[in-house]
């Protein structure tokens, strides 16, 4: 049997020139075939490379396996990064929790120490709206004189200070704005802290005994 399949392989390699390549494949029937060019309906079906003298040079495998290799490496990749983004999120975490418990030593004290950040917020919020308020009245009085303006230098030129006013009105209100997203992010901040601090707290309780 062995023979059988041997001599026209041998065949085959004494009768190609010196630079061919020979190659092995089976079919859908299971037969083996010897040659020295693979059919190109069966090229995508994976094969085997041969030496000269008919042991194995290397081993082809069929797109299907190839496409189930890459396939395999790329969810290899994606675990690897979800694995390297979770780490970073753990180290994150530890760090901050290093933070909270050696800034604060009771709950009451990460309390004061946000209300008074919150009051100063909340005092940077009040005086920008007072400014802006005052800004505005002015600009009402200005405009309604400006209203009554005959004289068309005298208008021209309390035009532009008008302009003037509705730039700073606008500069005003974006610092509101800002501030007071600066005020939300501060509150969502506290009740994180304060949620984890007080987390932590009963973890070291639970360790002490």
């Amino acid at each position: 049997m062995k023979n059988s399949i041997l001599l026209p392989l041998l065949a085959l390699l004494i009768s190609a020139p010196a630079e061919s390549g020979f190659y092995r494949w089976v079919d859908a029937n299971g037969k083996v075939h010897y040659g020295d060019k693979i059919p190109p309906k069966v090229a995508q079906n994976g094969h085997t490379k041969l030496n000269k003298n008919g042991t194995t040079k290397e081993k082809v495998a069929s797109s299907e396996v190839r496409k189930a290799n890459l396939l395999e490496l790329q969810k290899e990749k994606e675990r690897q990064k979800a694995l390297k983004e979770a780490k970073k999120i753990r180290d994150i975490q530890e760090m901050h929790d290093t933070q909270l418990l050696s800034m604060f030593s009771t709950v009451e004290e990460l309390e004061n120490v946000y209300a008074s950040k919150i009051e100063l917020s909340d005092g940077s919020i009040n005086v920008l709206k007072a400014r802006h308020k005052k800004l505005s009245d002015k600009l009402e009085a200005v405009e309604a004189r400006h209203e009554r303006m005959v004289n068309p230098a005298d208008k021209r030129k309390l035009g532009m200070k008008i302009e003037d006013m509705l730039d700073n009105l606008h500069i005003y209100q974006q610092a509101i704005t800002e501030n007071l997203i600066e005020r939300g992010e501060l509150e969502d901040r506290f009740e994180k802290d304060l949620k984890r601090f007080k987390e932590l707290t009963i973890q070291n309780e639970k360790k002490k005994k």
